[in-house]
């Protein structure tokens, strides 16, 4: 069996992982003894099983992203609409265009001194 080390941010989150699964946005982690961990607003962005290791890529927005992508499914199959798909979409949305305005803020006047 194999068994991982979880990064995150280049740091080591969790050891001995068996399984990694979603749930409401948030990964779970489970080791060999079942312990769970939970990496909220997170993906798995690289597994390398030669050197048993995992990493991870978190950011508020993704859990949100993930959220929103679980009420599709639920929609799909139930075969019914559901209101709460809309409001999962606006959070989406509304982190989105803050995280937009704080880049646009932070490097703003980078981008005006660089043009002058």
């Amino acid at each position: 069996m194999c068994e991982f080390k979880v990064f995150d941010r280049n740091r080591v989150m969790a050891e001995d992982i068996v399984y990694a699964g979603l749930s409401n946005g948030v990964m779970i982690l489970k080791d060999v003894l079942g312990s769970a961990t939970r990496a909220e607003g997170a993906i798995v962005t690289e597994i390398d099983v030669a050197n048993e290791a995992m990493t991870l890529k978190r950011d508020p927005l993704i859990g949100d992203m993930l959220r929103f992508l679980e009420e599709v499914t639920r929609c799909e199959e139930s075969g019914r609409y559901d209101k709460t798909l809309e409001e999962t979409w606006l959070r989406v949305k509304s982190r989105g265009d803050e995280r937009i305005r704080e880049l646009w803020r932070r490097y703003e006047n980078q981008r005006q001194e660089n043009a002058v």
